[in-house]
């Protein structure tokens, strides 16, 4: 498995780039209000995904720590309750206008996409690290 991780890291970041690359062309396709809204929509399914496994990962490295699992549910999910009012007040000039759906939406695909650059490397943390270097990390190494 260890030998996997730096392939699994390189797949995470490709497919972040990937995922961005489609957003984009989704945006240069779109040709009306309705199309930008679903190209929003779109990106914060698979921003919203890949957060969703490597969220999965993590609680599988920490399942036999119960306090950093406990931990780990309450950032995860305080930092959903901050996302959704974060962008909700990003929004608000848009609100009850034919753009808000995409406004938050886009939002919350960003602050998603960085959610997961920060839990990544949460999860690497430890990897190469030395013991006393690993004791500032959040998440035990693989395999312990």
């Amino acid at each position: 498995m260890k030998k996997h991780l730096p392939l699994l890291a390189f797949i995470m970041l490709f497919s972040a780039s990937a995922a961005q690359a489609s957003d984009n062309t989704c945006l240069e396709k779109a040709q009306n209000q309705a199309q930008l809204t679903e190209c929003a929509a779109v990106a914060l399914k698979a921003a919203d995904s890949d957060l969703n496994a490597l969220y999965r990962r993590m609680q599988d490295r920490v399942k036999d720590d119960s306090s950093t699992r406990t931990l780990l549910i309450d950032a995860q999910r305080k930092w959903l309750s901050f996302r959704d009012a974060e962008c909700n007040f990003t929004a608000v000039r848009s609100a009850g206008g034919s753009i808000h759906a995409m406004d938050v939406n886009s939002c919350l695909a960003d602050l998603t996409r960085s959610r997961v650059r920060e839990l990544q490397i949460h999860l690497d943390c430890s990897k190469g690290a030395g013991e006393q270097d690993a004791m500032q990390c959040a998440m035990p190494r693989a395999g312990r």
